[in-house]
């Protein structure tokens, strides 16, 4: 795990959250989260439907503001202003995403030329980024005709190709064969190696193969926090212990 120092010589969380609060309307769908995410690591965050783990993601990736509370990335304050540079760092990878019309290699490639990459450098980084999701040769088809579970490696190697430090996850292998499925988790393993990613699951095997530490959320709030085999073997709440053992 690495460390940002402050200018004091303090360590500074990568993302520190300060009774964030997300509401639409009269729902609330965050509810004063108090939060620290360290550069480095890989965290699973867990809940049923409606917990507000999208919703959570949404605000980190910048796509989303929340409606009180404070988020910090580095120290920084997160708001309209200081959004579009927090999403040249950190990427959100959708449970169902949209791809543009034409090849996968128009797909991939979109992000890099807006950024105004040369284009010999573009085609050598594509193939790159596409021989790590096990997609070698997949340049010229389609994207929208390809299966679910290779449109979701297209979508992952979307957001590989701009090497974020954060690599947001919300259930990148739901409905997913196991065959997809086992590339995807194989591939979020080795790129947790190299940035900070937050999986929101309900894989169970998935995240305890993959974290160090996870996040069971209920109704907007964080109901406990910790390492991720402790949280499952000995959980201190019974709403975590209950989500666990698939009651309800």
């Amino acid at each position: 795990m690495e460390f940002t120092t402050g200018k004091d010589g303090s360590f500074t969380p990568l993302f520190s959250m300060m009774g964030l609060s997300k509401s639409y309307g009269r729902t609330q769908a965050l509810r004063e989260l108090n939060l620290h995410v360290h550069n480095g690591e890989t965290v699973g965050l867990l809940g049923y439907s409606g917990a507000g783990k999208t919703t959570l993601l949404r605000i980190l990736a910048g796509l989303e503001f929340a409606s009180a509370g404070e988020l910090l990335y580095r120290g920084q304050m997160v708001n309209p202003k200081t959004s579009v540079e927090l999403r040249k760092k950190v990427t959100m990878l959708f449970q169902n995403p949209i791809h543009l019309r034409g090849d996968v290699y128009t797909n991939i490639s979109y992000g890099l030329k807006i950024r105004g990459v040369p284009e010999n450098q573009v085609r050598e980084i594509v193939c790159s980024v596409l021989a790590r999701v096990r997609l070698e040769g997949f340049q010229s088809r389609t994207a929208r005709k390809l299966s679910g579970g290779e449109q979701q490696r297209v979508a992952l190697a979307r957001a590989l190709v701009l090497e974020p430090d954060v690599l947001l996850l919300d259930e990148p292998t739901s409905n997913l064969d196991p065959a997809n499925s086992s590339v995807i988790t194989e591939v979020i393993r080795a790129e947790s190696r190299s940035r900070t990613i937050i999986l929101a699951t309900h894989n169970f095997n998935q995240v305890r193969r993959l974290t160090q530490r996870s996040i069971y959320m209920e109704d907007g709030q964080i109901v406990e926090d910790g390492p991720t085999e402790e949280l499952f073997k000995h959980p201190r709440d019974e709403r975590t212990a209950r989500f666990i053992n698939g009651e309800f």
